[in-house]
């Protein structure tokens, strides 16, 4: 791996295929090119590999940015040998604070709704038939939520101060997709044939039965850095060249078939360039102008407590009316050490483009929340991380536009990827990884010619 000084000292910079971000879409990249023989260069703006796959120690404690698990057929694991040996097995236990207070499984299933009274459920059953009948979707998020659930349950599951939540916004200022691309638990739980089938069986059965869930991976105990130095040197022994701290200010095309991209790093010429980046970021580096886009940054707050209620699983959503926060994870839970005595987590919550909330003002209502519900004592903030441009936002309308930008960038001789470059809600890494193949096939770089290029 090379940094900026490394870099900047060699003057040859030539490369069949630049790949821009050092995130999964990137890594992906590079790896999918590098075995289909082309010369690639990698650049990444920060000084580590993995995006927002990335570990913090404080003191004793081991927190990650974003999302550590993985199942077993994970595409992830295919960029190196012997990386789902590195990552431990464990049982996913997800809950949510209801908007009582109490804490249910996540996501919502028919089960939770057995303390329910009979005539309130009854009635949220009959106003989502009438919602499936009459309510025409128009376009946003709301409505489609109502469409498919009814006003009753979308409300009192907790699902609209939940989406609300994730995206800082009232669900009908954001676009339908978010419901396809997020949501998909929802249209599988509310299937007619689901629903039915649930029902029989707490007929039959007096309770709703659960199928066991298979065990998933969770990042090495040691820290994403083991993983993904693993998957840097498999790259580079396949001659891929990997440079840091090189965030990317311009790109230009030299002539056809030969960008130039320019970093702090210096200037690389390619017959091909493809963007794992922020969508905003290849805009502003192409046309010198935003895209129009917005997209949501990530606080993670870093937290420990003396207690912390043990239904809550070892992941917990905020379903609940109050709190910023929407997510917890639980690393005390996931990698059990007797040394460590007290429980320490992770907190999640999205911000609005250039909002200004402090971990501070989060963690005080996130302890306060806690302690009026019960769920915890003794909790300390221990540190925080920004994550800029986390998430798409997805105004309504905006993503008709979004095909369009795409086409300008790879008509300017930018082929974007991943869910960054294209702007597209991606919840795992394998859908990212195979969005990324597809990309590269259909612009035909699944090969190489002769010479090793494109």
């Amino acid at each position: 791996m090379e940094d900026l000084q490394v870099a900047l000292s060699d003057p040859a910079q030539d490369t069949g295929v630049l790949v821009i971000g050092g995130g999964i879409g990137g890594l992906a990249a590079a790896d999918a090119l590098a075995r289909a023989g082309h010369r690639v260069v990698l650049l990444e703006a920060g000084d580590w590999l993995g995006g927002m796959h990335h570990s913090v120690e404080i003191g004793p404690y081991s927190f990650d940015l974003g999302a550590i698990f993985y199942e077993e057929t994970a595409a992830l694991f295919d960029l190196a040998p012997g990386l789902r040996d590195l990552c431990p097995q464990v049982q996913r236990v997800q809950c949510r604070i209801d908007p009582e207070g109490a804490l249910c499984h996540y996501p919502i299933e028919l089960r939770d709704l057995r303390r329910w009274p009979r005539a309130r459920l009854a009635g949220a059953v009959a106003a989502m038939l009438a919602a499936r009948l009459l309510l025409r979707r128009d376009g946003t998020l709301e409505r489609a939520c109502v469409n498919r659930l009814g006003p009753v349950f979308y409300r009192g599951t907790g699902l609209r101060d939940y989406v609300a939540r994730f995206n800082v916004s009232p669900p009908e200022a954001i676009d339908e997709e978010f419901f396809v691309d997020r949501m998909r638990f929802v249209h599988r739980q509310t299937d007619f044939a689901a629903m039915a089938r649930a029902g029989w069986n707490g007929l039959r059965h007096g309770a709703f039965r659960v199928t066991p869930r298979d065990p998933l991976r969770v990042r090495p105990r040691a820290g994403y850095g083991v993983l993904f130095e693993r998957i840097r040197a498999r790259l580079e022994a396949a001659g891929v060249r990997v440079v840091l701290q090189a965030p990317v200010t311009r790109i230009d095309r030299e002539a056809p078939g030969r960008m130039v991209v320019t970093s702090p790093a210096g200037r690389f010429r390619a017959a091909t360039v493809v963007g794992a980046a922020p969508l905003d970021t290849l805009h502003r580096a192409v046309f010198g102008t935003e895209s129009g886009f917005e997209s949501l940054s990530l606080l993670t707050l870093f937290v420990s407590a003396g207690r912390f209620a043990p239904g809550a699983g070892n992941l917990l959503f905020n379903f609940h009316a109050e709190g910023r926060w929407k997510r917890a994870t639980f690393y005390s839970r996931l990698y059990p050490d007797p040394a460590i005595a007290r429980e320490y987590f992770s907190v999640e919550a999205t911000l609005l483009p250039g909002e200004a909330l402090t971990a501070e003002a989060v963690f005080a209502a996130f302890r306060a929340q806690c302690l009026r519900l019960g769920l915890a004592e003794d909790l300390r903030l221990e540190g925080a991380v920004m994550t800029p441009q986390a998430y798409p936002l997805y105004r309504p309308g905006q993503l008709a536009r979004r095909a369009a930008v795409l086409e300008r960038l790879v008509q300017a001789g930018v082929l974007p990827v991943g869910r960054q470059g294209r702007f597209e809600y991606l919840p795992t890494a394998s859908g990212v990884v195979r969005r990324v193949q597809e990309e590269l096939t259909r612009a035909g770089l699944s090969h190489a010619g002769r010479d090793g290029q494109p």
